[in-house]
């Protein structure tokens, strides 16, 4: 699995899920338990990771929901 983003913003980590599994594209989410315990005081950030020949569509899907702006994508993958 590859990182596409991460982010401590805990509502768009929901929709992107609902999005995904919606649409059947394996990922998962890595650092949610830090990133709760430490309240995103300390910038902890949870890692959406998907699998790499699902990148294309897991881009698509973000884009195409409107919520490109909320997301930045690792570099190289755009």
């Amino acid at each position: 699995m590859i990182e596409i983003f991460a982010t401590d913003n805990a509502v768009l980590i929901s929709r992107i899920s609902a999005l995904f599994d919606a649409e059947e594209v394996p990922f998962v989410v890595l650092g949610n338990h830090a990133s709760l315990l430490g309240g995103g005081i300390m910038g902890i950030g949870q890692r959406v990771m998907v699998e790499e020949e699902y990148i294309p569509k897991a881009i698509r899907l973000i884009r195409e929901n409107g919520l490109k702006g909320d997301v930045d994508f690792v570099a190289g993958l755009e």
